[in-house]
Order: C-alpha cells, then structure tokens, then sequence
C-alpha cells in the first residue's frame, strides 16, 4: 500500500514537459503576444495602484479631500458620483424586500478585501447552526442572460456561464444553491420558491440597494481601507466612505501579523460609534493535489519547488501565502482578474515549471475553476480561508444575536 508520504512524493515530482508536445508553433507566436499583454497589464495596474493608495499610508477619514489624482480624474469622480447618488437614490424607492432574511456582503471599494471566502465563511456559519442559507450573486463576466442556479456539473463552460466566483463557490458549497443573474430579487424569490432555503446571503451587496436586507456586512481591507479618499476613477472607492453609515457591521480584512487592525478599528469606532467592527486574516487552509484529491497541509509540502499562477485583484497576498509555507516558489504569474486562459497562458506556464525542474504548478480556487479539465488533474489548488482569529467568539454572538432579533414575520420557516 502506498503510504501518505509517498503519495505526496509521486504527485509533487511531475514532468511537465510532456504537457508542452501537443502545443504548436501558431502557440508559440500567440505566447509572445500573451506575454506582450501580460507585461502591459502590470505596469498599468502597477500604475493605478500607485495613484490610488493614500501619499503617507494609513486610512483616510471619510469626507476628506485632498490633491493627488489629475484634475481630469477629480472632475470624473464629481461626476461619477452625482450620477451614483442619483442611481442609489431611484432604487431605494423601488426596493424588494424578500420573505426570508438577507445577509449581505459586501465593500466600499475596488479590488481583493475577501468577500467570497467571507462569503462561503458565512453560508458553513448559517449551516453549523442549522439554517439552509442559498447564495444571490451578480456573477461578474457571466455571459449567460438568465443563467438561473449553477448545477452541480463538471462542465467546463459553467464559469463562462455563470462566473468564476459563483462557480468556485457552489463546489465549496455542494448543500447551498448559488444563483446567478443581475435581477438579484428575482434570483432570491426563484431560490426561495422550492421551500428549502430560510436566509439569503447576498455577495457582493453593499452597492446593490434594489434589494432590501436584514444585515449589512462591509468589509475593509486592513492594509489600505480607503485608498487616496476619492471615489472612481480618481480613486478605488465605489462610493464616498461617509456612506459607511448603512453598514450594520465591519469586517476588517487581512489583519495577518504584520498589519495591526487596531488603529482602523479606533478610526472606524470614532466616525461610526454604534457600528462594531470585527478583524479578520487570510489563511491558506491547504492544498488540494488534484481534483477531489485530500487537502494537504501546507507545511506537508514544505521544500517543494512549484510554479503558482493567479488571475485576482492581490495575487502577491496568495504568492506569499505560498512561500510562507516553505514551498520554494521557482516563478508566479499574475494575470487579470477573472482572466480566461489560452493555450498560450498555459504553455507559458508549463514551460516555466519545465525550465524550474518544479514538480508543482498551484494556483487559487478561483482560477482553478476556469482551467479545462485535463488540467486540473494536474494542477494542484490551493484554498484561501478566513480566521477571525481572537474576535471569533465575539462575531459569532454578534451575529446569532441579530439572527434572533429579526422579526418572526420576516424569518420564515423558523
């Protein structure tokens, strides 16, 4: 019988250069051209970045202005904004309010605060004290018009369909039914029609006022919470950080050892004194070797030579997550968010592991998701979690006490 060790040995001692045979030279041309794009992409985000973090670090109060942006950029967030005030004000009067409880989870800003782990966090929450909670979600790059529940296939066209996310999160999820689609009450009232689902968790709801909700949960990214201060496209904000006031709850995010979550929590307490706040991190709670495979510890797989490879908003944060883990990262790549991957991103990177001796090519769930399926017989996954480390007693009666003072009449089947 082959012993654990072993195993692990087998998996991560791959050749991948038998994966590169079948790739042509029309590949090896469209390569030049991906790295060409690849390469623009960074300096433009590098540069974006760069423009909208704060000049001396540190969060900035909500409804300070200050100089940093082009005064072109300045006007267009002006504009940006009247136009959101407005948008946000014709939906508030149209609002759908649901027979079931809605949690919603969302941001202020653009970029990886972690609201789908958050997400999956709070739907395995909801289960373990017996509530059937399904999940709404827009389903960001879903080109299907009514794509409706995600079913539980292995079809490779599910996130072209419905999404990377959504799909990433109902195979986390195989008991809670996702829905997909942009009219998120609607979705809600087809997820509620078969009897099963109590509780609605809307992702990605800040921004989404069309549908009333019983708990808003705003996360902020502990690192850099409100960018430069300005709103799109000056800035990362989706709205003015004075709009905070219709959360319910903050959720700081990436609250790891090197970033201390108690000074945006005395900030946030200052500006919002009846709103508490919760801190969270990130962790890597292991690694997957192939699909449906056992999660490993990462520590098993410590001196490892691998590849990793992310199309999200903050791949260093998984790279690092990696390294710390004492695998030996030979090379990453990040690609775009939500990024489709040719032929040429994965001669790109099989060549890499090849060229390295690397016996490991890891990626996130999320990509996992948009691989073709050979490959994720191959390719190894890592999965992201969320500790709340200290503040987890404190979140969880936090939240099981709002649960119980939601109305009978709105808590269904309760």
């Amino acid at each position: 019988m082959v012993s654990r060790e072993q195993w692990i040995a087998r998996r991560t001692e791959t050749n991948f250069a038998g994966q590169i045979a079948g790739i042509g030279i029309d590949d090896l041309v469209m390569k030049v051209v991906s790295d060409f794009r690849a390469e623009l992409y960074k300096r433009a985000s590098r540069r974006i970045r760069q423009a909208w973090r704060p000049a001396e670090g540190g969060a900035i109060p909500a409804g300070q202005s200050r100089s940093g942006p082009a005064a072109i950029l300045k006007a267009a967030s002006v504009l940006y904004e009247k136009g959101l005030r407005k948008d946000q004000a014709s939906l508030l009067k149209r609002r759908v309010k649901l027979p079931a409880p809605v949690i919603s989870i969302g941001n202020l800003s653009v970029g990886g605060t972690g609201k789908t782990p958050l997400t999956i966090w709070m739907c395995e929450f909801l289960l373990e004290i017996g509530f059937h909670p399904a999940v709404l979600s827009r389903g960001y790059g879903a080109k299907g018009k009514n794509p409706g529940r995600i079913p539980p296939s292995l079809d490779e066209r599910l996130p072209e369909l419905f999404g990377d996310e959504p799909v990433m999160m109902s195979e986390y999820l195989p008991s809670t039914p996702v829905w997909v689609g942009r009219d998120r009450a609607a979705s809600g009232g087809a997820a509620l029609a078969g009897g099963s689902v109590d509780v609605i968790v809307l992702d990605d709801g800040f921004q989404h006022l069309a549908l009333d909700r019983d708990l808003d949960i705003v996360l902020l990214d502990c690192r850099n919470p409100f960018g430069n201060g300005f709103v799109l496209p000056a800035g990362p904000l989706r709205e003015p950080a004075s709009n905070l006031k219709r959360a319910d709850v903050f959720v700081i995010t990436h609250a790891d050892g090197n970033v201390d979550s108690a000074p945006l929590k005395n900030r946030l307490g200052s500006l919002f004194p009846t709103i508490p706040s919760f801190a969270c991190r990130h962790i890597l709670r292991g690694i997957r070797l192939e699909r449906g495979g056992p999660l490993f510890h990462p520590g098993d797989l410590s001196g490892r030579r691998a590849v990793a490879f992310a199309g999200i908003a903050a791949p260093e944060s998984f790279f690092d997550d990696i390294r710390k883990a004492g695998i030996e990262v030979c090379q990453s790549f990040d690609f775009p968010d939500h990024h489709r991957y040719a032929s040429e991103d994965i001669l790109q990177i099989l060549s890499s592991a090849s060229r390295h001796g690397a016996g490991l090519i890891i990626t996130t769930a999320k990509d996992f998701t948009r691989l073709p399926p050979f490959l994720r017989n191959i390719f190894a996954v890592a999965e992201i979690g969320i500790d709340f480390g200290k503040d987890g007693e404190d979140f969880r009666s936090f939240l099981q006490d709002r649960l119980k003072r939601i109305s009978d009449s709105t808590w269904t089947g309760r």
